[in-house]
């Protein structure tokens, strides 16, 4: 058992994990409270060397899909095989301030009312330079939000049906039930580049319609 369950899933952006997993490895926690779990969703992908450099520094389990499953799908496999009391996304082109999973974990150990807790971030460009400072409570990401297990377990997980959006569909409902909590500090890295999902303008609004959300 664990106090976090890291979870990770990699589809065709394997040049950016080993700098998301050296951020987790550098965390101020005692790595045994804490297992990364990355899902590899590109059956064409072997993500096996970079998680063995890492080996020695983190308790890491990968996950091989044998076929593309899709984000939720994968994330709710990570969540079928967490160990943690607290889980957290976090994606594999992104990474983390090393005082990340202490402050999360700590603030839900000592306000045992709250199931969510959620930090502010900076977007980062490709080479991993500063470019913004974002508030998360009024640009939310889907990411870098630690949720107690139980209360995840109680809300079956990611909806499957949302290929896109799958966080803010989460966090909907998570709201209807539950707390959370909003620190500002950025204590995650959030990176913009050519393949993230969220430029593709027409698919979110389809989803972003699905949820209600209007401009």
């Amino acid at each position: 058992m664990y106090k976090v369950t890291v979870g990770i899933c990699c589809y065709k952006q394997k040049e950016w994990l080993y700098r998301c997993l050296r951020s987790l490895a550098s965390q101020t926690v005692d790595k045994e409270e804490y297992e990364v779990v990355v899902v590899n969703d590109d059956p064409s992908e072997k993500l096996e060397d970079v998680c063995d450099l890492m080996r020695e520094h983190l308790n890491i389990k990968l996950i091989n899909n044998e076929k593309n499953l899709g984000l939720p799908a994968s994330l709710n496999k990570i969540l079928k095989n967490s160990l943690g009391r607290y889980f957290v996304r976090v994606d594999c082109d992104d990474y983390v301030s090393k005082h990340f999973l202490h402050t999360l974990a700590l603030f839900l150990d000592m306000n045992r009312g709250l199931q969510a807790i959620f930090c502010d971030y900076l977007k980062v460009n490709e080479v991993g330079n500063t470019i913004g400072r974002c508030d998360a409570q009024k640009e939310p990401i889907a990411c870098g939000i630690m949720m107690t297990y139980e209360s995840l377990c109680n809300m079956n997980f990611y909806n499957e049906d949302y290929r896109m959006r799958e966080g803010h569909e989460l966090m909907k409902r998570f709201k209807e039930k539950y707390r959370a909590h909003h620190i500002k500090l950025p204590l995650y890295r959030y990176r913009i580049h050519e393949k993230n999902r969220t430029r593709n303008e027409e698919e979110l609004k389809k989803y972003d319609q699905k949820l209600g959300v209007t401009e």
